[in-house]
């Protein structure tokens, strides 16, 4: 009897234990899926900045809207979703004359922003503006940082869009990155704002051919 019982307890641990098994590798090989996919997100993106900043017109525009999740297989279920993040930073900040700047694409979990799941850069002779927008507020900055959140909220729409802009202006290069919406026609009103940044924020004043001729751009923007 106590020869049965050992032997069916020991039939247990060894069912315990392929079980821990399996559930680690199954949870191991999602992570490793839920990061390659990310990881081609990214790359498709640095790919998409690097065509438009190639080319030889002096001014070039493209909207990219990113979606809502990265659908992946894996784990114990069927089928999940990764609701994430894009966070797009320039390095260095100030870059010096002659000096290439870095483009950098991270995505990161929603619920933990700080967790980078993937990473892309791209080098570029040109001088980047990240303008970001605030669906909720409806504010609009430049810095050195934007988020793309997908599943954000506002009156305005998701912030899950970017409209990339190429110009040459007196002989240099400058890559605009414009943070918006793919509803509400947000993305023309922030290149709107972006040229009214340009014309009364910028340190350099100036109006540009590649974007909307800046209207009432006191109601628009606040500098600083």
């Amino acid at each position: 009897m106590l020869g049965f019982t050992l032997s069916k307890l020991n039939l247990l641990i060894l069912v315990t234990a392929i079980f821990t098994i399996i559930a680690f590798f199954l949870f191991s090989l999602t992570d490793i899926v839920i990061s390659d996919l990310a990881q081609q997100h990214v790359k498709d993106y640095s790919e998409t900045v690097f065509g438009l900043v190639s080319g030889e017109m002096l001014c070039r525009k493209t909207t990219v809207t990113i979606p809502e999740s990265i659908e992946y297989f894996g784990g114990l279920a069927p089928s999940k979703r990764l609701y994430y993040v894009m966070h797009l930073k320039r390095y260095p900040n100030h870059p010096k004359e002659g000096q290439l700047t870095t483009l950098i694409f991270q995505i990161a979990s929603r619920k933990d922003p700080d967790r980078v799941i993937a990473t892309s850069s791209i080098d570029i002779n040109a001088k980047i503006f990240l303008y970001d927008w605030d669906p909720e507020l409806n504010l609009f900055t430049e810095g050195r940082s934007l988020t793309l959140d997908p599943e954000s909220t506002g009156d305005q729409g998701a912030k899950n869009s970017m409209v990339l802009v190429k110009e040459v202006f007196g002989g240099e290069s400058y890559l605009h990155v414009i943070a918006c919406s793919s509803s509400a026609a947000m993305c023309e009103t922030n290149l709107g704002r972006a040229s009214c940044w340009l014309d009364k924020c910028y340190s350099e004043p100036r109006k540009s051919i590649c974007f909307p001729i800046p209207e009432n751009c006191l109601s628009k923007i606040t500098c600083g």
